[in-house]
């Protein structure tokens, strides 16, 4: 049920300034920004449960190439690039080096590398690259994916699209909060480090002197976030919350016929995988 005011929620997420925390909320007009948040929730579970039931490392490739051009039409793709890189890169590197020189099940030489110092010769076996890649491609398509979503996605539409769809409001308010947790309290954690250094406090310097400034950031840091936390309660109660009665929605959540087409398309790659997956298990 929607209420006579009903406002776009689409112009609220573009009113929405972005920050610059690297997982936080990008306000745009594309593709993705337009989908239901629910559906691109279901399109991640579906493309990181069939990475994962794959036999090889191409299909979730194809997923990951596919997210990443959808990042890059969605403008997000330099900071998903960063956290990849930050993230994914020592894991790929890992991978790739153990399985490629030392896993047992190698017999195929892929590269040889001679004349080295030190070693001398360096051979790549084809097997353990080809293990390695099966383990990372499924962990790209999760990342991305997820990256994807929330950067965009705004916490307040994905909590009404996720009750519009059924949930409970207060997994859906869980859900939301657990979001906006680490951007409002790092916005916390810089007001109060300003504060600070407007009377006098040098946060700077040695590790030592740095230390002492974190420390005297946590009292006044979690104090904040108690005051929040009761702030947002008692918000939540005047706002009759916890009643059951059926509910107004001041912002309607469009669910457009290609979201339900893709929630479809999602749903039967997953089933035919399992069945797939089952078939060569029996």
């Amino acid at each position: 049920m929607t209420s006579d005011v009903e406002m776009d929620i689409d112009a609220l997420a573009d009113a929405t300034p972005g920050t610059s925390g690297l997982f936080d909320f990008q306000p745009g007009n594309s593709f993705l920004h337009r989908m239901n948040p629910v559906t691109k929730l279901v399109v991640t579970a579906s493309m990181v449960t069939v990475a994962l039931l794959a036999p090889s490392f191409r299909v979730p490739s194809i997923f990951f190439v596919g997210a990443i051009v959808a990042t890059v039409l969605a403008g997000i793709f330099g900071r998903v690039a960063r956290i990849l890189g930050g993230l994914a890169l020592p894991l790929a590197f890992s991978l790739l080096f153990f399985h490629g020189l030392f896993n047992p099940a190698n017999e195929t030489r892929l590269w040889v590398f001679e004349n080295l110092p030190v070693v001398e010769t360096i051979i790549v076996w084809e097997e353990g690259i080809r293990f390695a890649l099966t383990i990372l491609t499924p962990l790209l398509v999760l990342m991305v994916c997820v990256l994807a979503t929330v950067m965009t996605t705004h916490p307040k539409k994905l909590a009404i699209a996720m009750i519009q769809k059924g949930l409970s409001p207060k997994l859906a308010y869980v859900f939301m909060a657990a979001l906006q947790f680490i951007p409002d309290m790092r916005e916390q954690a810089y007001d109060i480090i300003d504060a600070q250094q407007a009377r006098g406090l040098n946060v700077k310097g040695s590790f030592r002197r740095r230390i002492r400034a974190f420390v005297d950031l946590l009292t006044p840091l979690l104090i904040g976030m108690l005051i929040t936390t009761e702030t947002r309660s008692l918000a939540l109660d005047s706002r009759g919350f916890t009643r059951t009665n059926a509910r107004t929605y001041l912002f309607e959540v469009p669910d457009r016929p290609v979201d339900r087409v893709l929630r479809w398309l999602g749903g039967g790659a997953v089933v035919a995988a399992v069945g797939w997956w089952v078939v060569q298990w029996l």
